[in-house]
């Protein structure tokens, strides 16, 4: 047990590795991409050259672009992995997966958790506003006026993407090694330190210790994808429907709160459960 843990956690290292350089090797591609299209459309090189140190490259679109490069190249390489996994349930019956129950789960996990997360962080904000300071500087580049690839890397290939390399390839192998809760800690620790940032790194582990339930007690990636995807969308409905202030959209707003935590709280009960009983049933079998 303890060289296939050894052997475990060293395979998880080397995907989070290869990961960050991904991210590297897309800053490569995006740049060498950038200066073909200029220099192809007529540009000088020189002009070119002087637009990469005037920090073209470090705007918000470009910091997209990369990192739906650096997704989209993660997520193919991850998604080989979670699939190569010999213990994976073959055959699996996803009006099981998809029942009534677990769709309202779902839907109350990314729901409730974005919005409690969000006034948890806002209080969290005016009492400490300095380390929020990198946190707020990061999030400006996925507000609302991003435009459409923002859209797209928020509210789907982000999660897609991000689901796959954490909760399949990476959980994938930790599971093979550890038991359930030991394996989605670890998992969430790493998603956490994905996001290079304490406040980012904070929420994320708990979202992952979140999402590692789901997948686990549901046996499909799916459900962790939409949560997630749920998760963000919920940001972007809350920037929206409360933009303005006024009475009534405070009284709307904490009525939402209300609600949402005790969406949460059914929520995770319901999934804290369902996976004591799938724990208790593989270690008894």
């Amino acid at each position: 047990m303890g060289k296939l843990r050894v052997s475990c956690c060293i395979k998880v290292l080397l995907i989070f590795g290869g990961i960050i350089l991904m991210q590297l090797f897309s800053s490569f591609i995006y740049v060498f991409s950038s200066i073909f299209i200029k220099v192809f459309s007529g540009a000088s090189y020189a002009s070119v050259l002087n637009s990469i140190s005037q920090k073209e490259f470090a705007s918000t679109k470009s910091l997209m672009w990369i990192s739906a490069i650096s997704a989209f190249l993660s997520m193919a390489w991850c998604l080989v992995l979670y699939l190569r996994s010999s213990w994976r349930i073959k055959g699996m019956d996803y009006r099981k997966v998809f029942s009534f129950a677990d769709i309202a789960a779902i839907a109350a996990t990314g729901l409730g958790g974005c919005v409690t997360l969000t006034v948890f962080l806002s209080l969290l904000i005016n009492i400490f506003p300095s380390p929020f300071d990198n946190y707020n500087e990061i999030m400006s580049n996925f507000d609302s006026s991003g435009g459409l690839l923002t859209f797209a890397y928020v509210l789907v290939i982000g999660p897609a993407s991000e689901e796959i390399i954490f909760r399949g390839a990476i959980f994938d192998r930790l599971h093979l090694a550890f038991p359930f809760w030991t394996a989605n800690a670890l998992q969430a620790f790493l998603f956490g330190v994905y996001h290079m940032n304490i406040v980012q790194g904070i929420y994320a582990f708990l979202l992952g210790m979140v999402l590692g339930m789901v997948l686990y007690s549901t046996g499909s990636i799916l459900c962790p994808i939409a949560v997630h995807i749920i998760f963000n969308s919920t940001s972007y409905i809350i920037q929206f429907v409360f933009n303005r202030e006024s009475p009534v959209m405070a009284f709307l707003f904490l009525f939402c709160v209300i609600i949402s935590i005790i969406m949460l709280a059914f929520s995770l009960r319901y999934y804290i459960i369902r996976c004591k009983e799938k724990y208790k049933y593989e270690r008894n079998n």
